[in-house]
């Protein structure tokens, strides 16, 4: 698990230098700097819906060699017939995605963008239909348990577009160099792929519990509640541009509520996701007790999330303006504060959604996740200024979720046997 733990804060130190690299490199034009959040966080709300096939696949892929210890411990055969291969279900997935966003993104990217809007669209399509693939790889390697691999795959996906990012900012590249680096580490499992025998060994033999139909169907409500996730954490720069096109005169700009709270919130969420899969595993191995096995996760995001609230307010405005360099992205400590606070409430509903993924609870997923986004939207609709309604949404909208996954976790099945860690 230390190699996911260094993929991780590669991770997470990489989507920080990207953002503010960016913000060094187009931050004279806000309406630049804008574009390209707002396609970040749109391409970033894709791979968020595809997350929700990851952990689908880890889930069916653990349970199935689970399963596959016991028989096999007792002397019978495994039979893998009619049960569902996660890459083949990818592969259809890709092609899927590609073609939708081909034919669909002419009619509204021009919401997200201003230039470039044709290889917007291509970038878009090729890096998330290859995203579906990365997808199936990262959740068998989940599922197997090679975290090695893994972690490997965690960390080039994310470092590859820092080092670009740099490169970029350093040669004065311009806004279509970053379009690019967005969506470059969507091809990392190729690379992982090609370079072990052992990856592409368990690649051909990995097997879900259960047949192609029943697979698509729970990755197909995985992955709309991981959508609705994503519309939270990776797509809310894209949620506040179409919600609140016009900040003019407000205290706290767009731009400004963007980076605030991508900024206050990488810390805690970008791990939280990476460990996704280690965190559906865990509540695999303990799905009698789902409410036990929270404790240590919920807390540790509460621990994290407190402290940084409180170093936020004291020390925010003074980072905010030391690393973005630009008066226009200026922000109030107590309003970082309360972006951190919803980061925490996010990163709550997070590890309660992969319990309820664990012990099959598909239904109350999504549920929680579709009220936690409704509410958050409605209240971006709001009649308040732009930074307090998204203090709002950020804070309420996954408390609200977060009483449904509570509901469904207490409607899952008791007395499954626990397995050891």
């Amino acid at each position: 698990m230390r190699y996911l733990t260094l993929a991780t804060a590669i991770a997470g130190i990489s989507g920080f230098v990207v953002i503010i690299v960016a913000a060094w490199a187009l931050g004279d034009d806000a309406d630049l700097t804008t574009d390209f959040n707002a396609y970040w966080g749109l391409f970033f709300a894709g791979t968020g819906v595809l997350t929700g096939f990851m952990q689908e696949t880890t889930r069916a892929v653990s349970v199935s060699r689970r399963d596959e210890t016991g028989k096999t411990a007792g002397g019978t055969d495994v039979d893998k017939q009619g049960y569902a291969r996660p890459l083949l279900v990818a592969a259809g997935i890709a092609l899927l995605a590609g073609v939708l966003i081909a034919v669909t993104a002419p009619a509204w990217m021009h919401l997200v963008l201003g230039t470039h809007q044709g290889i917007g669209v291509g970038l878009l399509a090729v890096g998330l239909a290859s995203y579906a693939m990365q997808a199936a790889v990262s959740g068998v390697l989940s599922g197997c348990q090679l975290w090695r691999q893994y972690a490997v795959l965690v960390a080039v996906d994310s470092g590859i577009r820092m080092v670009i990012a740099i490169i970029a900012w350093l040669a004065g590249w311009g806004i279509l160099a970053f379009l690019v680096i967005t969506v470059v580490g969507a091809g990392t499992w190729v690379f992982i792929a090609a370079s072990s025998s052992k990856v592409r060994a368990t690649l051909r033999s990995a097997v879900t519990d259960v047949s192609p139909r029943e697979f698509l169907r729970q990755g197909g409500t995985a992955m709309a509640a991981s959508g609705a996730t994503a519309v939270l954490i990776t797509g809310f720069p894209t949620l506040v541009r179409v919600t609140n096109p016009d900040t003019t005169g407000q205290a706290v700009t767009a731009a400004a509520v963007i980076y605030a709270v991508t900024l206050t919130r990488a810390p805690l969420l970008v791990p939280l996701q990476q460990f996704q899969s280690a965190i559906i595993v865990r509540f695999v191995r303990h799905q009698g007790h789902p409410f036990a096995a929270l404790a240590a996760p919920v807390g540790l995001v509460w621990a994290v999330g407190l402290t940084g609230s409180g170093a936020a307010w004291l020390l925010g405005p003074w980072l905010m303006e030391t690393l973005l360099r630009n008066e226009i992205f200026a922000v109030p400590g107590h309003l970082l504060a309360a972006f951190t606070l919803g980061a925490a409430c996010t990163g709550t509903l997070m590890v309660t959604g992969a319990a309820a993924i664990a012990v099959k609870r598909h239904d109350f997923y999504l549920s929680g996740w579709i009220v936690a986004t409704v509410v958050a939207v409605s209240l971006l609709l709001g009649p308040w200024e732009l930074a307090t309604a998204a203090a709002l949404a950020l804070i309420v909208g996954p408390l609200s979720g977060l009483f449904i996954h509570a509901v469904g976790l207490l409607r899952a099945p008791r007395g499954a046997a626990e397995l050891p860690v």
